[in-house]
């Protein structure tokens, strides 16, 4: 036992419920607070998942509309607070971290989570402005200050490759894979909880599930269209559950393509590993991701699993054919196609559920604290021996 309690800072801009931010509530829970003083550091305290965290996590607030406001204040919070360790997630939130750990000019290390290929960042921007801010500040800062961390911890290997091209050839060591803290008990109760939406009360209807923000990147207008090759096949209903800038447009496409009366968009979800449990098949039809979530927790649940082989994380979950199966992206035949496949044969479904959840459990919350654990070690250059081991709820 260590006479001594590591002071650790989770960073992120609100808990408003992405990928990242249920990361983070997963790691916030199954880490050992005997070992650690950990406090969730928060641009604005807000967000479904607010609840989500332990008691015994400390929680405050920069009081920031946006975080690139953030930067004094992060700097007044290194000063004040000295955490040992600082780790924050998302690209813009890393680049302000990375400066006000600079300026700070203090001790503490700095870890950051990198969770998506970041050299696409300017093609999946919401407007003009934002992708030319960056294109021309974002990447020469993340050049800057990425090198200057003491870890980047990237959510896949496509990540990571990604990643690695912004970093001088010397400091290509700090990059290291750690995957999310995905399958635990929690989420298999959670997956246990009824669903109320009535379509599920049907059996004979097969449905089929997207999870995740509705923005470009998703690119459910592909769904939408395959979708709809699929009604003139079968019958079938489309449930996507998020929320996002692109709701108005998807409406006005599932209302064009005369979908109404077979797509419901559920919004966001606290919960969606119950309605993951009752599907016939998952989809996911992203155009780019860091490393889908979503795709292990259907895995997880027992559903089939059809992906588009995006860049990056897909593949590295997805053995095509055996637990699974991978589409290009953006087509939207070969989408509708692959999801016919896995409704018309039970056998297929049967293979997929047994090997995606033997697949999901590489994935697992205890092999990703574990990964933590030692970099913990290492960047403070603690031994293990000096280290209690991490437990896991």
């Amino acid at each position: 036992m260590m006479n001594f309690k590591i002071k650790i800072t989770f960073f992120l801009p609100n808990l408003e419920g992405g990928g990242a931010e249920r990361s983070v509530v997963r790691l916030l829970r199954c880490l050992n607070k005997e070992n650690l003083q950990v406090t969730l550091l928060l641009g604005k305290i807000k967000g479904p998942l607010i609840e989500d965290i332990p008691k015994e996590v400390l929680v405050k607030e920069l009081n920031v509309s946006h975080i690139k406001y953030a930067f004094f204040k992060l700097i007044k919070y290194f000063r004040q607070e000295r955490p040992n360790i600082f780790v924050s997630f998302l690209s813009h939130v890393n680049v302000i971290s990375g400066l006000a750990k600079i300026f700070s000019r203090t001790k503490t290390k700095l870890i950051i989570s990198e969770r998506t290929t970041f050299s696409h960042t300017p093609e999946i921007t919401k407007d003009t402005k934002n992708r030319l801010l960056a294109f021309f500040f974002l990447k020469p800062l993340v050049k800057f200050t990425y090198p200057l961390t003491d870890a980047i911890v990237c959510v896949s290997k496509g990540v990571a490759e990604d990643i690695s091209r912004f970093l001088p050839s010397s400091k290509i060591n700090k990059v290291r894979v750690i995957y999310n803290p995905i399958v635990s008990d929690e989420l298999y109760n959670l997956a246990d909880q009824p669903v109320e939406y009535f379509w599920f009360s049907n059996q004979k209807i097969p449905i089929i599930l997207a999870v995740g923000r509705l923005t470009k990147a998703k690119d459910y207008p592909t769904l939408l269209r395959a979708f709809a090759l699929i009604c003139k096949q079968k019958k079938a209903h489309l449930v996507i559950l998020g929320e996002g800038e692109e709701r108005k447009n998807l409406e006005n496409l599932v209302h064009k393509l005369n979908l109404s009366e077979s797509v419901a968009l559920l919004g966001f979800q606290k919960n969606p590993y119950k309605f993951m449990k009752r599907v016939s098949v998952f989809v996911l039809s992203s155009k780019r991701e860091g490393f889908p979530n979503v795709l292990v927790e259907a895995m997880t649940c027992g559903v089939p699993v059809v992906s588009t082989n995006c860049q990056s994380g897909p593949n590295e979950i997805i053995k095509d054919g055996e637990n699974g199966i991978l589409v290009p992206i953006g087509d939207e035949k070969a989408l509708a196609k692959a999801i016919l496949k896995v409704l018309n044969s039970h056998s297929l479904r049967q293979k997929f559920s047994a090997e995606g959840k033997k697949r999901a459990q590489d994935f697992t919350a205890e092999k990703s604290i574990r990964e933590y654990e030692k970099l913990f070690q290492e960047v403070l250059k603690i031994k293990s021996s000096n280290y209690d081991k991490i437990s896991y709820k």
